[in-house]
């Protein structure tokens, strides 16, 4: 039995007969000998914002990490628009289109600010973060190392690189 919950919070609705963008067949992950993710299954479509929730421990990040690759799963499979992806590294299954930001480590310490976002989304990554989110901008400098940033702007960093980003899902 999982103890996550799946809900649907916004979005456009889905289309009768539309194809999911994101499916999550039955996915079993073990980490290390715990059976962290046991037969877990979700659809997304193309539009749609789903809340995924649960204590800690239920496998919240387990399952981000399963559909991104950064684990393997032990049983089931993911699709991303219909193509299996199941057995696809991390980088192509972000070439892909599919983004994970994570609760923390998801800046480089040691860049810049307008390195990292030129790694996320290109030469241009600053001005087009500054054009985005303006306040934010105002607030961290383009040449100011991303590990001496508060918390608080490392967030704001990371959330201006996946919404950036030409991600899918």
């Amino acid at each position: 039995m999982s103890l996550l919950n799946f809900e649907w919070i916004g979005g456009q609705k889905r289309e009768a007969g539309g194809a999911p963008l994101l499916q999550v067949k039955h996915v079993s992950v073990r980490v290390g000998q715990r059976l962290v993710l046991d037969d877990v299954s979700l659809e997304v479509f193309e539009g749609e914002q789903v809340r995924i929730t649960g204590p800690n421990g239920a496998g919240k990040s387990t399952l981000l990490n399963a559909i991104t690759g950064v684990l393997p799963l032990d049983e089931g499979r993911v699709l991303f628009k219909g193509e299996d992806i199941s057995k696809l590294p991390t980088h192509e299954r972000t070439a892909r289109g599919i983004r994970y930001m994570r609760q923390r480590d998801n800046v480089f310490p040691s860049l810049t600010v307008s390195e990292n976002l030129q790694l996320a989304i290109g030469k241009d990554g600053y001005e087009r973060f500054r054009e985005r989110f303006p306040e934010w901008a105002q607030d961290i400098a383009a040449n100011q190392p991303a590990g001496m940033l508060s918390g608080g702007q490392k967030q704001k960093l990371a959330w201006g690189m996946a919404v950036l980003s030409s991600g899918e899902i």
